[in-house]
């Protein structure tokens, strides 16, 4: 009797473990994780992307404010606390849990009849052995997926840095008109005073004073209209980053000073985009993810089930007798599925020739747009700036000796207004441009 419950012990370990032997082969593991993410994430941008976190865990502390807050560190705050970013960085998890739950293994499946009359008492142990040719395939298809979804959040984290420096271009800029909308109400109003001020010596009628008090008032307006823009782009800003409680007044911003960027030629810069863009390294991923779905799919035609039998009756106590089931595909063959993948694959395929198109399309798109801006910078700042100050200044001492009408001094200050705010438009527009093709070509140059 105890030979026969060796015996029935060997076999039972045999039998799990020959099949963990047969898979064990394959790793669940991946290196694809947020270290991976956060090293090339660093790589391509020059930004940190933090440590994770929960979202029951306090938020990182802040840099110092009072010394206002740079671009640089708008960035990292984008990445360290915007929620829907860190929702993003979820997903992968999510991609891990799901390759941990492909190289799982179905449990034995133990079944037993009791003794009745004359039969005997009947042991199967059956095991689902399909699994272990499946098995490679489907952890091949969720390491890839892994990879893919790795692949992802390094493309969205540098949208999330894009989006944070064109949102601190937009607040620069709404600083920039403001200071002009400033500088015009002191203008006018100089101007207003000037005209007053010879209505009462007699140099002038009382409706020569209108128009300045007029443009004096409009100026007024359009810096309420300023302030009114510089305060919301700053409170969107802000929302973005988790830092409602701030005050969005008080919190300084101040734009880094231009410096020339050597922007590499287009062609160079496509090259660099097709090789780099992490969304288009994800698409080729997903790709060759679907075709290891496609054999593992292919794989599942057939089932296959082995089984260990044991009877215990008198006189022999336990009789041991493999067994097998083997399911015939003669009705379902998966077809369904494996149809179903060949057209994902299929849509795979054309999503990355639409991509690269986009990708393409981005990347010069942003390169003209940094081209005209940056051409549009020289010009109002090297040419027509200077010409409309200098204008602005002698037609202004004409105006207060009599020897110019106000309308002159009116359009000139109006159109040195004028070039300031296209002016400040164009920088931030070169800004704008240059985060964009930043992003177009997968990071920076």
């Amino acid at each position: 009797m105890l030979t026969s419950l060796l015996c029935v012990r060997r076999a039972v370990v045999g039998m799990l473990v020959l099949p963990l032997l047969l898979a064990g082969c394959v790793s669940t593991k991946s290196i694809y994780n947020r270290d991976q993410v956060a090293s090339r994430l660093k790589a391509r941008s020059g930004y940190e992307l933090g440590a994770a976190r929960t979202a029951a865990t306090p938020a990182p502390a802040l840099p110092n404010l009072q010394d206002g807050l740079s671009e640089d560190e708008t960035v990292t705050l984008a990445l360290t606390r915007n929620p829907a970013f860190q929702a993003d960085l979820s997903t992968l998890a999510l991609a891990q849990a799901d390759l941990q739950d492909a190289g799982l293994l179905a449990n034995p499946v133990l079944t037993g009849v009791t003794a009745y009359g004359t039969s005997p008492v009947f042991l199967a142990l059956n095991f689902a052995s399909d699994l272990l040719w499946q098995r490679p395939g489907r952890v091949g298809a969720a390491q890839l997926e892994t990879q893919r979804v790795a692949e992802s959040l390094v493309s969205r984290g540098l949208l999330v840095s894009r989006d944070a420096q064109v949102s601190y271009t937009d607040i620069t800029l709404a600083d920039e008109r403001l200071r002009i909308a400033r500088e015009g109400i002191v203008m006018r109003a100089e101007v207003a005073r000037i005209m007053r001020a010879r209505y009462r010596v007699g140099e002038a009628s009382e409706l020569e004073t209108v128009a300045p008090s007029a443009d004096s008032l409009r100026a007024v307006d359009d810096f309420y209209r300023a302030r009114r823009d510089a305060q919301v782009a700053r409170l969107r800003l802000l929302a973005t980053l988790g830092l409602d409680s701030v005050n969005a007044d008080s919190l300084q911003f101040t734009a880094a000073p231009a410096s020339a960027v050597a922007v590499p030629p287009l062609r160079t810069l496509l090259d660099s985009a097709y090789a780099a863009r992490p969304d288009l390294w994800a698409a080729r991923i997903g790709i060759e993810g679907i075709g290891k779905r496609l054999k593992w799919e292919r794989s599942r035609v057939f089932s296959f089930v082995l089984s260990l039998n044991a009877r215990l009756n008198d006189p022999k106590p336990v009789s041991l007798a493999p067994g097998a089931a083997i399911g015939l595909p003669i009705f379902n063959r998966n077809q369904g599925r494996i149809s179903r993948v060949k057209a994902e694959l299929e849509q795979a395929s054309w999503q990355y020739l639409a991509l690269r198109q986009a990708v393409n399309l981005d990347v010069r798109e942003a390169y003209a747009q940094y081209e005209q801006a940056t051409q549009s910078v020289a010009l109002w700042e090297r040419s027509y700036l200077p010409t409309l100050t200098d204008a602005l200044r002698r037609s202004t001492n004409a105006f207060i000796n009599g020897d110019f009408p106000y309308v002159q001094v009116a359009e000139t200050t109006r159109q040195l207004l004028d070039a300031q705010q296209r002016a400040a438009d164009a920088r931030a527009d070169q800004r704008r441009a240059l985060a964009r093709l930043r992003y177009a070509v997968g990071g920076r140059f």
